[in-house]
């Protein structure tokens, strides 16, 4: 049963690592959106310390520079003349980082 498992796990990512590897390739040959995987990088790095994190004060330091993070990440993409399939990864990309702060700082104002 066991064996069965792993095997339908490893061949379940053989497959999808071509659909993954396409998807996160739609920004890496445009020039318009050189820096912007790395923002949206940075949201993520935040994101985790926000979870880690146990001081509520520290916590609402880094909800509050998350927000700012993403907002200055949405003026950016805006502002640049990326294709299409970029434009639509970086918005998809940040609306879960929205989503991530929303819940994160309900959570944090619940305690």
């Amino acid at each position: 049963m066991r064996t069965t498992l792993r095997m339908a796990i490893a061949a379940a990512a053989l497959v999808s690592a071509p659909v993954l590897a396409a998807q996160a390739s739609a920004c890496a040959n445009d020039p318009a959106a050189i820096g912007l995987e790395a923002r949206v990088q940075n949201m993520h790095e935040k994101m985790d310390r926000i979870r880690w994190s146990t001081d509520a004060a520290e916590q609402h330091r880094l909800i509050e520079l998350h927000g700012k993070l993403m907002h200055e990440g949405m003026h950016e993409l805006a502002r640049r003349d990326t294709t299409t399939a970029c434009r639509l990864e970086m918005t998809n990309a940040m609306m879960d980082q929205m989503i991530e702060h929303q819940q994160v700082a309900q959570d944090a104002g619940d305690r």
